[in-house]
Order: structure tokens, then sequence, then C-alpha cells
């Protein structure tokens, strides 16, 4: 480029004979063109960056000393090329090197000057010598000059040093915003592994209570995805936490109490579920006035939770074995109480009624008399199987055949009107279990007729028994009946506690039979959207048969 530029100037420029500068700067444009090429290679082949730099420069400088020679030495129009040799040696080396540069410069200006001068070397061709009025013009140009060249390199060594300085503090800032952004980076993975690590639920909202965050303990507890509910209002899968939200943080603000709180909700699959809440303010690092509530700086929630539903399930069930052994406790003394009395007044209304010649209305009392004293009779005998159910007599039964024997029984029941219809769904193979015959058709019996009486206006009732080999049976007792709220869910399994009119005691014996074959029970109920109940018995007490499998191949058998 400043060749080119020298090749511009060149027809412009002439000795004191009138000759163009034309041939001499061709020359040096052919010498500096492979140099350059010479540079190019070196710079491939080596990695002495700082070596090469200060040859390159030397050469530049005898370069341009020649070229200021032959075009008029003090009186040269290129001596502009000794300040561009300089500054560019402040871009690349430090004060040291520019100084020595410099000084360079100004020997070999000094140098030519001199002897031009002086005449100990004669002018370049085409120049004439010096004269006494010349040469007080040359002397005079030529400590300008000089001074300029030493002013140039002094001033170019300072911004030279400045450079360097600014490099390194850049570079110290450089690796000093790298470590900081470095452990930024590495404490936000931490904090993000720590909360996606957590087995709590943690959601956080802004203060209008849509979702900013969802860890993955929320998502596998409540069976909602992080993506999905991004934005969408807490009380959308929470239900009205509205409220507690704010008792908590007031309770926060007064430092009463710590913020817990307890609430029922669904999971995203329809699952009942009860969580355990704890929250507390998203609090900003420097709020802003408007985002102050009472004092409290804060710009969202943080709310904690955990899956509580198990620990309810064994509170609830902690307290029926209270209570079931609370009944125990009376139930020999009411058996022997209330059963012997009963007997004889059983037994002496019949003598009388057999005795006695009784008019419509005296036969009518003596049957209600009867009646009822049967009916208190069947009270305690359901009282005394919750209170001391008997003890299991284990045998290989077949599952099948006792709901079909159940399913028998309850279409010539009363209770079934033609409003009523009942689906089985049983499996073609044969499904044997060890288990106690009698409580197995109690369980079936009470289930089936608790679901008919769920539906007074008719509806449908379906059976079903799945068994896998090798795995759990499944027996499922669904209606369309009208369902039950939470709270009645939930008191469903307690004593004594009826919405048909009956004992109250055939919900409780059945999750008491069912708990002692190590069994559970599923109940998933909404008012008005009828009940399905599912008894889970362990895999442990499946009896497979040969006969079984030679069935099980039959079928599977095309024919």
């Amino acid at each position: 480029m400043a060749v080119g530029l020298l090749l511009v100037v060149a027809p412009f420029e002439r000795n004191d004979t009138g000759r163009s500068f034309v041939p001499v700067l061709s020359v040096l444009a052919v010498v500096v063109v492979l140099l350059s090429v010479f540079y190019f290679l070196a710079l491939r082949a080596s990695t002495r960056f700082k070596l090469q730099g200060y040859v390159q420069l030397s050469i530049d400088l005898v370069l341009v000393t020649w070229l200021v020679y032959l075009t008029g030495d003090v009186e040269s129009s290129f001596l502009a090329l000794y300040l561009v040799i300089i500054f560019a040696a402040s871009t690349l080396f430090g004060r040291p090197g520019v100084s020595m540069l410099g000084a360079s410069a100004a020997v070999l200006y000094a140098t030519i000057g001199m002897l031009t001068m002086s005449g100990l070397i004669e002018r370049a061709r085409g120049w004439q010598a010096y004269d006494l009025k010349s040469l007080a013009w040359a002397e005079f140009m030529f400590s300008l000059n000089l001074m300029a060249i030493f002013a140039i390199a002094a001033l170019s060594s300072q911004l030279a040093e400045r450079i360097r300085r600014s490099e390194s503090d850049l570079a110290t800032a450089t690796s000093e915003l790298a470590t900081a952004t470095k452990e930024l980076a590495d404490n936000r993975l931490v904090n993000d592994r720590i909360i996606e690590s957590m087995r709590s639920g943690l959601v956080t909202t802004d203060l209008r209570g849509d979702i900013l965050t969802f860890n993955r303990a929320a998502e596998e507890i409540t069976g909602y995805k992080a993506q999905d509910v991004k934005g969408q209002n807490i009380s959308s899968i929470f239900g009205d936490i509205d409220k507690q939200i704010e008792v908590g943080l007031e309770s926060i603000r007064t430092r009463s109490r710590l913020p817990r709180f307890d609430i029922g909700c669904k999971t995203a699959d329809g699952r009942d579920l009860h969580l355990g809440f704890s929250v507390a303010p998203l609090v900003d690092e420097a709020p802003e006035p408007e985002k102050t509530s009472n004092g409290f700086p804060f710009r969202g929630y943080v709310l904690t939770f955990q899956d509580l539903t198990e620990v309810m399930e064994l509170e609830r069930e902690v307290r029926r074995q209270e209570r079931l052994a609370a009944l125990g406790k009376m139930a020999a003394g009411l058996a022997h109480e209330i059963r012997n009395p009963l007997a004889s007044m059983r037994g002496s209304v019949q003598v009388l009624a057999s005795e006695l010649t009784l008019s419509r209305d005296q036969s009518q009392l003596m049957e209600i008399v009867l009646r009822e004293s049967d009916r208190l009779n069947r009270i305690v005998s359901d009282f005394l199987t919750y209170a001391r159910p008997p003890r299991i007599e284990r045998t290989v039964v077949e599952l099948s055949s006792i709901l079909s024997e159940t399913v028998a029984l309850l279409r010539n029941s009363p209770e079934l009107t033609p409003d009523h219809q009942v689906t089985e769904d049983f499996p073609s193979v044969p499904v044997h279990y060890n288990a106690d015959p009698n409580q197995v058709r109690q369980i079936f019996w009470n289930l089936a007729r608790n679901a008919i009486q769920a539906m007074p206006r008719g509806g449908e009732l379906r059976v079903r028994l799945e068994a896998d080999r090798g795995r759990e049976v499944t027996i499922t007792f669904s209606d369309t009946g009208q369902g039950m709220s939470r709270d009645q869910k939930e008191r469903m399994f307690e004593p004594f506690n009826s919405s048909s009119g009956g004992t109250g005691l055939g919900m409780a014996i059945v999750y008491q039979l069912v708990r002692d074959h190590n069994g559970k029970i599923d109940v998933e109920s909404e008012a008005g959207n009828g009940t399905h109940i599912s008894i889970r018995l362990p895999g442990s007490g499946r009896v497979i048969r040969e006969s079984d499998s030679a069935v099980s191949e039959a079928v599977a058998t095309p024919v």
C-alpha cells in the first residue's frame, strides 16, 4: 500500500535538473515486493515474530534512508516515512524497542544530512551542491526534521507504553471477567442441580401467581410438565391456594409461626393428592418502592411442597387401628351383654306368640319385635366381625367363580331393579389364589351391594378381574352412581359411617379383610361422577396350575 502511494506521488516530485523519481521508486517498489514475499514466507516458517519485526523495520529504515538520499537528502519529501516506521514500531514493541528504532532513524538521517552538507559525500545525481545560502536553509530544515524524529520517537515510545499497559489491563480485566463469568456459570449450574436434585417440589411465581419455575420433583409429584405449566396461574394446578399464601406471608411478616399449610389437589391424570406446602417471598436484591408491601419487599413467591398422601393414609390407618383396638376390648363384653338378653327376649316373644291368640295389629307388633331383634343381632355380628375378625383359613380359591356367584346373588337380590345393569369382565383363564373363601365372598358382596345402593335411580355396575401371570391380582367395582365428596371418601372406611341407612360397618369390614390378605384398596370418586374401587392382591398369593397353562395356551392358539 505504501509503495503504491509512492508511485502515485512520484510523477509530481523532481530534482534540480527536472528529472522524475519514477525510476527510483519503481526499483524500490520491486525491492519492497520481493521483501514482502520473503517476510511472508519467514512468518509462516518461524515463530520468532518479535525478532522478525526488528529485522523487517531495520531493513525498512535502510531503504528509507537510501530513498531520502536519492530524493534530496535533507530536502527530501519522503522524510515522513521515518515517522511511519516509528509509529509502526509503537504498535508492535514496547518503549525500549520504539526508542531504539527512533534513535536508529535519527542516526541514519543525521548521518546522511551531515555527510552531504559537509561535502564529505556528494549529493545524489541531479541535485546541486549546497552553497552558503542553501546550506543555511538546509541546516535549519535538518535541525527541524531531526527534532521532529526525536519528538515522534519519544511520543511513540509513550504511546507504546500506554498501549502495553492498556493491553495488560485489558488482559487482566478480560481474565477477571472470564473468571467471574465462569464462577457465575458454575454457581448457576450448581444451583440448578441442587434445585433439580431436591426431592421436594419447588415452584416460583410472580406477584400475580403466574408460574416462573417448576422443578423436576414438582413434575414427578403432580404429573405436570414444566414447559406446560410455565406462565399459568398456580391456582390452575393447586386449586384455591391464594388465601393460604397470604396467610403464610403474613406469618413471615409477624414472625408468629412457620408458614406451612396442607391442601388437597389432583394430579395431571386425575389422582388425588394431599400436599404439604411452605411459602416464602421471592425477594429482590434492590427492591423498587412499588414492589414493597407493608415494608416487605418481594417480587414473587417461592413454594416448596411434599407429597403427604401416603403419610395422611398412614395417619388414617393408625387412627383406624386405635379405634379397632378400643372396640376389640369392648367386643367380648358387648357380645355377652347384648346377645344373651336378646336371645332370651326373642325366645320369650316367640313363646308368647305361639300360646296367645293375637289380633292382626298385635301380630304385626310381634313381627316388628322379631324383625328388629334379628336386625340388632346382625349389627352385633357385624360389629364383632369388624372388631375381632375371625382367623384367616387360607385355601386355594378360584376368584372368577366367586365373583360370578356374587353377581348371580346380586341379580336375584330385591335391591336390584330393572334400571340397574351389571357387567362382568373376567379372564377366560382361571385365576387361583390362596385366600379365605368366606372372607373373599364377604368382600365382594359388600362392595357389590354398596355399589348398587349408590345408584338408587339405576345405573351400571362393572365388575372386572385382571390377573397378569406372576403379577398382582386386581378386582375392580365401578359404578355410575352419585359418587362421593372428598370428605366422604376419606371417611368411607371408618366404622358406623353410612349414607345408605345400613350399619356403617360394611366398608370398614372390607378394609379390614383386604388388609388381612396383605392387599390394598384404591378409591377414585367424585360427587356426581360415580365411584371406582380397586382391590389389589399381591402376586405372592397367586397359585399357578398346569391346567391354567393349558387353558392359556388353548386360548392363545387360534383354531
